[in-house]
C-alpha cells in the first residue's frame, strides 16, 4: 500500500507540548523539575491557591497548603502500576486543554514518586497548579485516583510502592498518562487492578506496549510474548509450565518436550510443536500451527485436541468455538499486521495493541475495508498509508490521542 501524506506534529488539532513556562514541563529535559522562578515572573498569573485534600506523597514528607499537615502514604506509588492500555471511552468530552494539563500532572507525578523532588520543584508545582483551571482539573483526577487506592487491599499499594521509585521505570509517565486520563474520561475501572491482583505486574517475564519479547527455556523451548503481556515459567516433573497472566505467547516447543501454558480458563498442553496462547479476559485463545495441541477448560473433565492448521476459543466451562487458523494470525511474531478485507475500525483496534494511548475510529469510516501489510515497529507509516488509500485522515489530539475521521 502506498504511504500518503499524513498529518505531522504541526498540523491542525496537535497539541505542542511544553509551555512558556518550564515549571510547567517538569522532567522534560533533565531528571529534575526546573528550579522555582523569582516571585512574579512573566507567563504564571498569580490566582489564589486551591488547597487540595490530599496532597501528594514523597519520600522527604514535603507540606503543601498547611504547614504541619500529615501527608497521607497509602496508594499514591502505585498509580503507575497500571497499564498506558487503560480503556478509555470513546468520544469521551475531554478538551485538547485537559489533555496537555494530564500529561503536565502526570509529569509532576513521575518526580514526586521518583523521590528526586526539591523545595523548589514543589514551589514550582504549586504555580503551575495555580497558572490554570485545567491544572487543578487534571490535579483532582490524581486526588481522585488515591482515594480510589486507599479502598483497595492493604497489601496492594505497599507491593507496588518501591517499584514507583525504580529509576528503570522509563515508561512511568506514559502509563500515568493514560491512567490519569482514563480516570478524567470516567472510564477507568477496576481493570487495571485486577491485572496486577492477577500477577501480571510481578510476572517472571513482562512485554513493554509495542514490544516482542523473546524468551529461550531450559529445554530449548523459545517462547515469544507479544504486547503488553506478562507470564511465569516453573519447572515440576520434568514438565514446563507457563502462567499467561495477560497477553499473548508463542511457544516453539522443542520435539519430545512437555510443555503446558495455563491461563484463567484452563490448560493447554502440547509435546512439541509451536502454537500460541491469547487471553481475552474471560476467554482464551488457541491457535496451533503446528503438531497436535489439548486444550482442557479448568471445570471440565474431557479434553479438546487440536490438529494443526486449528483454532479454538474457550471459557472455564468449555470450548465454545473452533476454526480454522487465518493464514496471517502469527504476522505479528515477524512484526507485522496484515489485513486482508478488513473493517477499518477492527483494523484499527488491532494495531492500537502496539501503541501507548487511544486510538479511536470514527463511526463514519468504521465500515470501510482495508488489505494491506503493516510494520507494527512503525505505526506512523501505517497512519500515512492509511491516508493515502482510503478517504481519511488521522486528527492527532496529542501524541496519545489519534483518531481517523474521514478526509
Amino acid at each position: 500500500m502506498a504511504a500518503g501524506a499524513g498529518r505531522g506534529a504541526g498540523s491542525p488539532g496537535h497539541i505542542r507540548r511544553g509551555s512558556a513556562d518550564p515549571h510547567g514541563n517538569p522532567g522534560r529535559t533533565r531528571r529534575h523539575a526546573c528550579r522555582a522562578r523569582r516571585q512574579g515572573a512573566p507567563g504564571l498569573p498569580v490566582i489564589p491557591a486551591r488547597r487540595h485534600d490530599l496532597p501528594l506523597h514523597c519520600p522527604d514528607s514535603w507540606r503543601v497548603a498547611r504547614h504541619g499537615e500529615p501527608l497521607h502514604r497509602q496508594g499514591l506509588a502505585s498509580l503507575h502500576a497500571l497499564q498506558p492500555g487503560a480503556r478509555l471511552v470513546s468520544g469521551a468530552g475531554i478538551s485538547a486543554a485537559q489533555l496537555d494539563s494530564i500529561e503536565q500532572a502526570a509529569d509532576w507525578f513521575s518526580l514526586f514518586a521518583s523521590g528526586d523532588a526539591v523545595a523548589a520543584d514543589r514551589e514550582a508545582w504549586q504555580r503551575w497548579l495555580n497558572a490554570s483551571p485545567h491544572n487543578g482539573w487534571a490535579w483532582q483526577q490524581a486526588e481522585r485516583l488515591q482515594r480510589r487506592m486507599q479502598g483497595m487491599p492493604g497489601d496492594f499499594s505497599g507491593r507496588v510502592f518501591g517499584l514507583a521509585r525504580e529509576d528503570g521505570r522509563s515508561n512511568r509517565r506514559t502509563v500515568l498518562k493514560g491512567m490519569l486520563l482514563a480516570l478524567g474520561t470516567g472510564a477507568l475501572g477496576l481493570a487495571g487492578y485486577r491485572e496486577v491482583e492477577q500477577g501480571a505486574l510481578f510476572a517472571d517475564y513482562r512485554s513493554a506496549i509495542g514490544e516482542r519479547l523473546p524468551v529461550t527455556l531450559a529445554d530449548g523451548s523459545q517462547l515469544l510474548l507479544n504486547t503488553q503481556s506478562a507470564l511465569d515459567v516453573a519447572y515440576a516433573d520434568g514438565q514446563c509450565r507457563v502462567t499467561l497472566r495477560s497477553g499473548e505467547v508463542l511457544v516453539n516447543a522443542q520435539a519430545g518436550s512437555s510443555l503446558s501454558v495455563t491461563t484463567g480458563q484452563g490448560d493447554v498442553r502440547a509435546v512439541g510443536g509451536r502454537f500460541s496462547v491469547r487471553q481475552f479476559g474471560a476467554v482464551s485463545q488457541v491457535e496451533a500451527y503446528s503438531g497436535q495441541v489439548q486444550v482442557q477448560p479448568k471445570y471440565a473433565s474431557g479434553v479438546t485436541t487440536l490438529d494443526q492448521g486449528r483454532a479454538c476459543r474457550f471459557g472455564a466451562v468449555e470450548v465454545v468455538s473452533t476454526r480454522r487458523l487465518d493464514y496471517a494470525a502469527d504476522a505479528w511474531s515477524r512484526g507485522l499486521l496484515i489485513a486482508n478485507d478488513q473493517r477499518l475500525a477492527d483494523f484499527l483496534a488491532d494495531l492500537g495493541r502496539y501503541r501507548p494511548g487511544l486510538l479511536r475510529c470514527d463511526p463514519q469510516v468504521a465500515d470501510l475495508r482495508l488489505s494491506g501489510t503493516f510494520e507494527l515497529d512503525d505505526t506512523e507509516q501505517t497512519f500515512r498509508a492509511l491516508a493515502s488509500a482510503l478517504p481519511v485522515r488521522v486528527e492527532r489530539r496529542t501524541r496519545f490521542w489519534i483518531t481517523v475521521v474521514p478526509a
